[in-house]
C-alpha cells in the first residue's frame, strides 16, 4: 500500500457540523441511552413475570376483569404487582426532564460561558446553521429514543389496562404511555437550550430548566389536562330518577378518570365536605356498629366491602352521588393534543434560541 493511500484522512459518518455535534455531545447521548436501556431491561424482565402471572391467575378466562367474577383471581395478581404499577411509573415520569436538563441546557450555554462561541461563530457555518443542525439531531435523537422506551411502557404496562386503564391513572401510566412522553422529552430539551442561551451560565440554566419542566409538568398533568375535552356527567347512585336525559353510571367506567364528585340531598343543594362525613359517620354507626370519629377518636371504621352498603345508604336517605369523568375511550385524543402543545412549544423554544444565538455579539 502506498504511502499516499496511507495518508488519506479516514471518510466519517456524518458530515460538517453534524460530525462536530456528535463529537461534543456523544457522551451525554451514550449516557441517555444507557439510561433509558437500564429500565427498558428492567420492564422486559419484571413485565414478562407479571404478563405470565396474568394469564397463570386466571385472568384472561374468568370473564371482566374488575367483575366480581374475578375477585380472587385479581387480589393475588394485584398483591404481587401492584407495588410495581404504583410506583415506576411516578419514577419513570421524571425521565424527560433529567434528559432535558442534562443535555438541552449546555448546548449553548457552555459555548457561551467557556468562550469558545467566538471560535465556532466564525467559522464557515453561520452560527443560525450551528444552532439549527445542533438542536434538530439532538431533538431528533432523543425523541427518537422517548418514543421506543414509551413503545416498551406500553407493553409493559398492557396487563394493567383492563383493570385501571391508562387514562384513570393520569399521574403515572399515561405520563409515560403514547406519545406524550417523547413530547415532553423534546420540550425539556428545547426549553434547557433556550434558557442555556439566555442565561449563559451552565449549571444555573440546568436548574432553571429542570424547575420551569418540573412546574410546565405538574401545570399540565394537574389542571390543563382536564380541560382539553368536557367531561361527562355520571351517577355515582341516586334514590329517585333523574332528571332529563339518564348520564351513565360510573360503576359501568371502571377505567374512567374521574374529575370531580359531589353528593346532593332531596331538595337538590350540595352538601359540603363535612356533612358528606357527617352522613358516612352515621353511615358507619349503623351498618358496621363503629361510633362516629371525633377529636382523638380516630378515623370511621369502614369494612373493605363497605362500598355497596354505603352507597345503599346514602340512596335510601335520598342522597344523590354524581361525579364528572373522562372516559378511557379518550386516551389517544388527550395524548395527541397534549403531545402536539408540547412539539409546539418546543419548536417556539428553538425559533426563540436561534434568536437569541443570532443576537449574540461573536
Amino acid at each position: 500500500m502506498s504511502t499516499a493511500a496511507l495518508s488519506l484522512p479516514r471518510r466519517r459518518l456524518l458530515p460538517g457540523l453534524s460530525w462536530v455535534t456528535w463529537r461534543q455531545h456523544r457522551l451525554a447521548l451514550a449516557g441517555t441511552f444507557l439510561l433509558l436501556a437500564a429500565f427498558t431491561v428492567l420492564m422486559v424482565v419484571n413485565g414478562r413475570a407479571m404478563h405470565h402471572a396474568y394469564v397463570a391467575d386466571g385472568l384472561t378466562t374468568c370473564g371482566i376483569v374488575t367483575g366480581p367474577g374475578c375477585a380472587v383471581q385479581l387480589g393475588l395478581f394485584e398483591q404481587a404487582y401492584q407495588g410495581w404499577v404504583s410506583a415506576l411509573p411516578a419514577f419513570l415520569m421524571l425521565l424527560p426532564m433529567v434528559i432535558g436538563t442534562f443535555l438541552g441546557a449546555p448546548v449553548v450555554a457552555r459555548e457561551l460561558e467557556s468562550g469558545t462561541f467566538r471560535f465556532a461563530w466564525t467559522q464557515g457555518a453561520s452560527r443560525t446553521r450551528w444552532t439549527v443542525i445542533r438542536l434538530a439531531l439532538l431533538g431528533a435523537a432523543v425523541t427518537g429514543l422517548a418514543l421506543a422506551f414509551a413503545g416498551v411502557f406500553t407493553w409493559w404496562y398492557g396487563p394493567w389496562t383492563a383493570i385501571d386503564g391508562r387514562l384513570s391513572n393520569s399521574i403515572g401510566a399515561y405520563e409515560v404511555s403514547g406519545l406524550v412522553f417523547a413530547a415532553r422529552t423534546l420540550f425539556t430539551l428545547m426549553l434547557g437550550a433556550f434558557l442555556g442561551a439566555l442565561i449563559r451560565r451552565t449549571v444555573a440554566a440546568m436548574g432553571a430548566t429542570l424547575l420551569v419542566s418540573v412546574g410546565a409538568v405538574l401545570a399540565s398533568a394537574r389542571w390543563l389536562r382536564s380541560h382539553i375535552e368536557k367531561p361527562i356527567l355520571a351517577v355515582i347512585s341516586s334514590a329517585h330518577p333523574v332528571s332529563g336525559a339518564a348520564p351513565p353510571r360510573l360503576a359501568d367506567k371502571p377505567t374512567a378518570w374521574i374529575i370531580s364528585q359531589w353528593t346532593t340531598n332531596a331538595a337538590g343543594a350540595h352538601l359540603t365536605s363535612a356533612q358528606v362525613r357527617s352522613v358516612m359517620q352515621q353511615a358507619a354507626a349503623t351498618l358496621f356498629g363503629s361510633g362516629p370519629a371525633g377529636p382523638g377518636r380516630g378515623p370511621v371504621k369502614v369494612a373493605p366491602d363497605s362500598r355497596g352498603p354505603l352507597q345503599s345508604y346514602f340512596t335510601q336517605h335520598g342522597f344523590t352521588q354524581w361525579a364528572t369523568f373522562e372516559p378511557g375511550s379518550r386516551f389517544w385524543h388527550f395524548q395527541g393534543v397534549e403531545a402536539a402543545a408540547y412539539v409546539l412549544v418546543a419548536l417556539l423554544l428553538a425559533g426563540a434560541t436561534v434568536w437569541l444565538v443570532r443576537r449574540r455579539r461573536a
